[in-house]
């Protein structure tokens, strides 16, 4: 398809997959962050909540938390506005970056440009790595910022045949908007320059749109960058963003592009555990890296040496490669998610995910013939779509049981309550938590109602099935312990591995973190109202039964 042809049609169809996929979790997705910002609503001034005020995290997301009161105020606790918000962000997105690779494609003179593009739209849309982006309410920020990202992207390839003022005022206004979301933002000035060095050196057109290119839109973006960096630093006294690791070894970082690859391209957070860390392991043995940073590092440059000799299909490959390396490379500081769940972490690949599909759709097309790349093409999609089934089935069951253990607490009277096995996720799906503050308080006074007591989250734990929990024996009148049904999923508490800990109230000795803790009350025992749950229902533990399990 030539630019300017009517393309409405492709948001319409991508709009309803992602609707189909991800309105049965509809509504999924509202913990960790985002019922604190629903918490913070109620509790905090206009200007401490945009500006974060009480916040340990020390970055500038004003325009993030704008969305998030403005949301608020226009449809309140409608879950389904808020899901249907997400979806059409993201909807908007696939779109903006099938355009943009059509328009690239059609420059390079890449044959069956747009359906390349559309193909590798399509597997972004159904992949289960952007599952935690659409469906967990605290991460608008990923939608908003790639949508920025993609709409100056898009205006400075436009402006390589159309030097309007429109597309420089625009790329400037979004670019300091998108300063005020997420740190991404860094790259943006790269991107345009990759842009506007392929389209002078690999397409050859004119010297002077390149110069203006770099004028109008690299040097304002690196300004903007630079005044940045020092609002930073008199704001928090320090320029370094609050998710960079910096006590990991220098292989770990080399490592982590490998594994990040091995994720997306592979499906790999869905191995069996032995096989992943195995993979893991490789990826950071010196052998992988050797390999895979010399295959990098001579693909890339053999490229550049026969830029003029090369095929459009193979310099676009070129192009597309460099936003991989810019977006997985943006990653090797960030933590990254281990083996044992699944979804933790999948938005970092997020601004990543689209670019190597359509790398990966455009790639096969030029070694393979038609037939062979469409089959390729449905079996890599059903298989994506399987998993992308699966883990918003997780999102749909977990937010059944943090429905039902919200709604489903017994009459406290005038106790202290303690809730002794909270489910912290659902097989890497996050639920509600243990935090000393009180996670399951918090998300009660915002789902349910205001309730005077104390009520403590004593630990969590991993659930994999809808029906796990734990049973409780009382050793005394103020000993209990308490043991998971299941082996194999944990102790957490304060977002960590759960180690032993008391309070004003009660201490925890957290005697085996994989299985057992026992609960020492600090005060006569008919003060407080202990709960345990067994999959998504409240029990009491009955102190007067001593040295039976109750399950």
């Amino acid at each position: 398809m030539k630019k300017g042809k009517n393309t409405l049609w492709v948001f319409v169809i991508v709009w309803l997959i992602t609707l189909a996929l991800y309105i049965p979790a509809a509504k999924a997705g509202w913990v960790i962050d985002a019922s604190g910002f629903l918490y913070l609503l109620k509790h905090e001034s206009f200007w401490d909540f945009i500006n974060r005020t009480h916040s340990e995290d020390q970055s500038f997301y004003q325009l993030f938390m704008l969305q998030y009161y403005i949301g608020y105020k226009l449809w309140g606790l409608n879950l389904w506005m808020w899901s249907l918000l997400y979806i059409t962000v993201q909807s908007i997105n696939a779109y903006l970056l099938c355009i943009l690779c059509r328009n690239i494609f059609a420059d390079s003179g890449v044959k069956n440009g747009f359906a390349i593009s559309l193909c590798g739209v399509l597997i972004f849309v159904i992949c289960p790595h952007v599952s935690e982006v659409v469906i967990c309410k605290a991460y608008y920020h990923y939608l908003q910022s790639f949508l920025f990202i993609l709409l100056i992207m898009l205006w400075a390839v436009k402006y390589q045949h159309q030097q309007r003022n429109k597309y420089v005022l625009g790329s400037i206004i979004i670019f300091i908007m998108a300063a005020l979301t997420l740190e991404i933002f860094y790259l943006v000035p790269f991107f345009v320059l990759s842009i506007a060095l392929y389209y002078r050196f690999a397409l050859g057109y004119d010297k002077r749109v390149f110069r203006k290119t770099v004028l109008y839109f690299f040097i304002p973006q690196i300004i903007v960058l630079g005044l940045y960096f020092i609002a930073l630093y008199a704001t928090f006294k320090f320029l370094r963003p609050h998710k960079i690791e910096l006590t990991i070894s220098f292989v770990d970082y080399l490592s982590k592009p490998l594994k990040y690859l091995f994720h997306i391209v592979f499906l790999g957070r869905y191995f069996p555990m032995p096989i992943k860390d195995k993979i893991y392991s490789w990826c950071g043995s010196t052998k992988a890296l050797v390999i895979f940073y010399s295959v990098v590092a001579g693909g890339f440059g053999y490229t550049v040496l026969r830029l003029k000799q090369l095929s459009g299909s193979t310099r676009a490959m070129l192009l597309f490669g460099v936003w991989i390396v810019l977006t997985i490379g943006f990653l090797m500081p960030l933590a990254f998610p281990g083996s044992a769940l699944l979804i933790f972490y999948d938005r970092y690949t997020y601004f990543a995910d689209g670019f190597v599909y359509v790398l990966l759709v455009l790639w096969l097309s030029r070694i393979l013939n038609k037939n062979l790349t469409v089959f390729l093409f449905c079996i890599y999609a059903g298989l994506n779509l399987y998993f992308t089934v699966a883990v918003n089935s997780l999102w749909k069951h977990s937010a059944y049981i943090n429905n039902r253990l919200l709604h489903g607490l017994p009459a406290v009277e005038n106790k202290i309550v303690v809730l002794l096995n909270i489910p912290e996720n659902m097989d890497g799906v996050p639920m509600i938590g243990s935090q000393p503050d009180g996670e399951y308080k918090a998300l009660y006074e915002v789902f349910v109602g205001n309730i005077p007591n104390k009520i403590y989250d004593a630990a969590s734990y991993n659930m994999i099935t809808m029906n796990d929990g734990a049973h409780v024996t009382v050793i005394g009148d103020s000993l209990v312990k308490v043991t998971l049904n299941q082996w194999g999923t944990w102790w957490w508490y304060d977002g960590h591995g759960a180690t032993s800990y008391e309070n004003a109230d009660y201490k925890v000795d957290m005697k085996d973190p994989g299985h057992w803790y026992q609960l020492t009350l600090k005060h006569p025992g008919d003060n407080y109202l202990l709960l345990y749950s067994q999959g998504a229902n409240w029990k009491t533990v009955d102190m007067s039964k001593k040295n039976q399990d109750q399950y």
